[in-house]
């Protein structure tokens, strides 16, 4: 009788024994996310608490800014820095200490990482429980970062826009061309547009695109103004305009707003910012497509406008 308890009592101390070995002496979650987004802006929405509320899939306690909730578990910002941002952790079974790291990689995208540790308990039966707890935190903080990744993808999210890069596909344009002290009103531009639509229709050629629009200010602090309406083939322009061409096929950021000029200026400001952060060249004036006949809509909210940038 004395072996089989013996062996048994032998099986229950290797047991623990390789409790030990198997469960570390430090318990960590890590949840890892690659998403397609620039580090700068990784550093803007994750690192910074200050941006927390507009994407954190949980709650955000009102009287305390550091505070999160998501799935009964609370989420206490401790520190912010330029590189990481420390989190405690909180569920009703355990308390983690942990820190979200992230890194740029060469395509543009960004590997976040979110590590979560706990010192485990000397007794064997706690450190077994202990460690399945932690690693029930870790899908939870899958889960986090997963919604993360979800929104910073979104263009409108980070820029405000929905920026896309298309192809372009005007050539020929029949163009006005002026320098001005201040930027001209509406009807200015209008005229103009009314214009080159009577030298289209005289040359009975066809109009493929909506007019265009580009205002660019000078070194000398005057403007610079294209309108421009493409066409299906070069016409001999009148004295005051000239024939343009775009590069068919080429790349251009694209997006669309509704709005007067304080809009448009915003977007193309934001436009801006995009190709800044995805380091890409622009090799022509930016530019608007006046969906809008602005001739007839006077309210200028209700205009709508497609804004164009040309880039490599």
């Amino acid at each position: 009788m004395k072996k089989p308890a013996l062996l048994v009592l032998g099986i229950l101390l290797l047991a623990f024994i390789s409790i030990y070995f198997i469960i570390p002496q430090n318990i960590t979650a890590t949840s890892t996310v690659t998403v397609d987004a620039i580090d700068g802006n990784v550093f803007k929405f994750l690192v910074k608490k200050d941006a927390w509320p507009k994407w954190w899939p949980g709650d955000h306690l009102a009287t305390d800014s550091n505070s999160f909730t998501y799935n009964g578990t609370m989420y206490t910002i401790k520190k912010d820095a330029n590189s990481y941002i420390e989190i405690n952790i909180n569920t009703p079974k355990v308390e983690l200490d942990s820190k979200i790291n992230y890194l740029a990689a060469d395509d543009g995208s960004t590997v976040i990482t979110w590590e979560a540790l706990k010192q485990s308990s000397l007794n064997p039966f706690e450190r077994i429980t202990e460690f399945v707890r932690i690693k029930n935190q870790q899908t939870e903080m899958d889960s986090i970062l997963a919604h993360f990744k979800q929104f910073i993808q979104k263009d409108t999210n980070v820029y405000g826009l929905r920026i896309k890069i298309i192809k372009l596909t005007d050539n020929n344009m029949l163009v006005t061309n002026l320098i001005v002290k201040t930027i001209p009103q509406a009807d200015v531009i209008n005229a103009i547009v009314a214009d080159l639509h009577k030298q289209i229709a005289a040359q009975k050629a066809t109009e493929t695109n909506k007019p265009m629009l580009s205002i660019n200010k000078t070194d000398s602090n005057e403007y610079d103004i294209m309108v421009a309406i493409p066409i299906n083939k070069a016409i001999k322009p009148a004295g005051n305009s000239v024939i343009n061409h775009l590069v068919v096929g080429g790349n251009s950021m694209e997006t669309e707003v509704k709005g007067g000029r304080h809009t448009i200026d915003n977007a193309f400001a934001q436009l801006r910012n995009f190709q800044k952060d995805y380091k890409l060249t622009g090799v022509a004036m930016p530019f608007e497509l006046m969906i809008t006949d602005r001739s007839v809509e006077k309210d200028t909210a209700k205009w709508v406008t497609k804004l164009y940038w040309p880039i490599l």
